[in-house]
């Protein structure tokens, strides 16, 4: 196996946005009236400019949920071809206003033509943006929505902690999105199609929960679950021919009829003082202490000691390697994370003075703590870290 570079993208975040943004900029249409009138009522779609319906690629109804009244402020996170967009702008009126937010300019382009056709663009901002990283404002909006949109990220805890910074203190986070509950084979995961249809970025209801908590929501409500089977999937025009087949072949005939379910997360940003800093989930002291030092949780096998990382269950795992003499961009993250010495040694560079490293060190970073990891040995440092993401 080849050894990954320093600081490299052992994730591949950054090829899964692009296989992402280039199987939606490939499809000529979105699944149209037939997904439309599965998701809403017929006469809401009868009511909705044909572009946006053409356009149709969610996988609920975020803007029914949401409860919606007028005045609000709104943010559309990954808004597509505008149907979302326009629905949400009828239903806060002229006083309220949406944003919406889309990676892909050809997207932006049909979301204003959407909101246009509809007479709703005078209460619309359209821009281009990513989930994980927002132009919008702290506190600037009551409602964020999205609809099939999370599970494309390759960082939905980082996208979450946007979401939590955007919303007001109060403000609601409605999400309709897939969840899955057993394992896809390898190829699927793999598979760019996959990747953009939500079913390879899907997580399990409960991890989906815990990333919700994780970022500070609270009044976390899922409901609405649908199945949606291998022919329902294949409505989607982002699954081409050869990668429905694949699907087929691979997936057990009891999986082909409910490949993911769809649901409505609802929950809300605690209310607070302005000046209030958000709670910080789990890890509150930054520093390292030796692997032995942490309480075992209880176990009934013999010889076998487990010790429990805060950050493990919802977070992802990272291999990292520092070459000797190098380190880590100093970073911070909107979240706790906590990460393992596996070989190696060298320093975690924090504000309040460095502190040394070596084999069975566990560290922890608090939220927003400037901090970098750096190299002193003749062998690279080699650790496992928990949702570590470069700035």
């Amino acid at each position: 196996m080849t050894r990954a570079e320093p600081g490299a993208d052992l994730l591949f975040q950054a090829e899964i946005k692009a296989a992402v943004r280039t199987a939606y900029r490939d499809i000529p249409t979105g699944a149209g009236a037939v997904l439309a009138e599965r998701l809403y009522p017929r006469e809401v779609v009868d009511s909705l400019p044909a572009a946006a319906i053409s356009w149709a690629l969610g996988v609920g109804d975020p803007v029914a949920a949401a409860d919606l009244t007028p005045g609000e402020g709104v943010l559309d996170l990954g808004c597509g071809g505008g149907l979302d967009t326009v629905l949400a702008a009828r239903e806060v009126g002229p006083e309220g206003r949406v944003i919406a937010v889309d990676v892909l300019p050809e997207m932006c382009a049909r979301t204003r033509a959407a909101t246009e056709a509809a007479g709703v663009a005078e209460r619309c901002e359209v821009e281009v943006g990513e989930m994980e990283d927002l132009s919008v404002p702290d506190q600037a909006v009551d409602v964020v929505i999205s609809n099939g949109v999370l599970n494309l990220s390759p960082r939905k805890s980082r996208a979450l902690a946007e979401v939590a910074r955007v919303l007001r203190p109060g403000g609601r986070l409605c999400v309709a999105d897939l969840v899955v509950e057993t394992d896809l084979p390898p190829e699927v995961l793999a598979s760019p199609a996959a990747w953009a249809g939500c079913i390879a970025g899907a997580v399990s209801e409960r991890v989906l929960r815990r990333k919700l908590v994780r970022a500070g929501f609270d009044d976390i409500d899922v409901a609405g679950h649908t199945g949606f089977s291998l022919d329902e999937v294949a409505l989607y025009p982002l699954f081409t021919p050869e990668v429905m087949e694949l699907l087929r072949q691979l997936l057990p005939r009891e999986v082909q009829q409910q490949v993911a379910l769809s649901v409505i997360a609802r929950c809300r940003r605690p209310e607070r003082p302005d000046d209030a800093p958000l709670a910080a989930p789990s890890v509150a002291i930054s520093g390292a202490t030796p692997l032995a030092a942490i309480a075992p949780d209880a176990v009934e096998a013999p010889g076998v000691t487990v010790r429990h990382l805060k950050g493990v269950e919802d977070a992802q795992l990272k291999v990292l390697d520092v070459e000797p003499g190098g380190s880590t961009p100093h970073h911070t993250h909107a979240h706790a994370h906590e990460g393992v010495v596996i070989s190696g040694r060298g320093r975690l560079r924090l504000e309040g003075g460095d502190q040394p490293i070596g084999p069975g060190d566990a560290f922890s970073i608090a939220p927003r703590e400037p901090h970098a990891i750096e190299s002193e040995a003749e062998h690279p440092l080699r650790f496992v870290c928990m949702d570590c993401l470069f700035d």
